[in-house]
């Protein structure tokens, strides 16, 4: 199915845009990609295809990741995500697509609403490691990446809470999405979610996405975002508000 010219230019601005957020704050691809997309298809499609766009577009930082991520952490938060992943799969390939983009929309909201609240402890010791609230934490992003791509606050919130190390952070943020990701998109894969229509999207809005990524890094260098109250969290608060409205009246 070839899309219209308006809806292919809605989509590219959308990648676009995703990039420079992910590019300028290392976070925020993903959900902002799910939820745009749901305004033009059903979360079915929508889902799958931010995903692959996540996993392919962030290729080139997994090697300086590997090297800085906190594994002992990470290994738990692997196992909490690979526990819900099947359970997100089943979910998101059952629901109507109506009933979905709620639940999408309220998780990715509530999300930006948890970032919203985070207190800065920046300045304080770090916590140390406990592995029952380690899996739970990876449980959450897990389940939340495959049903909406909205596993980043939930991990984001966990890692705030343990004062890791900005780029420990990041590096651990990093390895934790590309493997949760690349789980998420084989259970869709195995459930019929990914199909020909998905490849063909993932390629006209692969360059947007990539050019958003170097305009939001160049940014970033000149600009360094104070933190995700600023930046991510109103762009979800604004996007999910607008899918919610969306269902109200249609």
């Amino acid at each position: 199915m070839i899309p219209t010219l308006p809806t292919l230019a809605a989509a590219m601005s959308l990648a676009l845009l995703a990039g420079m957020v992910r590019g300028y704050c290392g976070f925020g691809f993903a959900m902002l990609m799910a939820l745009g997309l749901m305004l033009l298809m059903p979360p079915i499609q929508a889902v799958p295809l931010a995903l692959l766009l996540d996993l392919v577009t962030s290729l080139g930082l997994w090697r300086r990741a590997l090297r800085h991520a906190d594994w002992p952490c990470l290994r738990y938060l692997l196992l909490g995500m690979a526990a819900t992943t099947l359970i997100g799969v089943w979910l998101l390939a059952s629901v109507p697509a109506s009933p979905m983009r709620i639940v999408v929309a309220l998780l990715a909201m509530g999300g930006a609403v948890a970032l919203l609240c985070q207190r800065d402890a920046a300045s304080a010791a770090p916590k140390t490691h406990h592995c029952g609230v380690t899996l739970g934490a990876g449980g959450a992003s897990g389940l939340c990446m495959t049903l909406a791509s909205s596993g980043g606050p939930p991990l984001m919130l966990y890692l705030l809470y343990r004062r890791m190390p900005p780029l420990a952070m990041r590096a651990t943020a990093i390895v934790f999405f590309a493997a949760s990701s690349s789980a998420s998109l084989l259970g869709l894969g195995l459930a019929g979610a990914l199909q020909a229509s998905t490849w063909h999207w993932a390629a006209w809005l692969l360059f947007p996405a990539l050019l958003g990524n170097v305009l939001g890094q160049w940014r970033f260098e000149r600009a360094p975002p104070r933190s995700l109250k600023t930046s991510v969290a109103p762009l979800l608060i604004g996007l999910s508000l607008w899918v919610l409205l969306r269902e109200v009246l249609v």
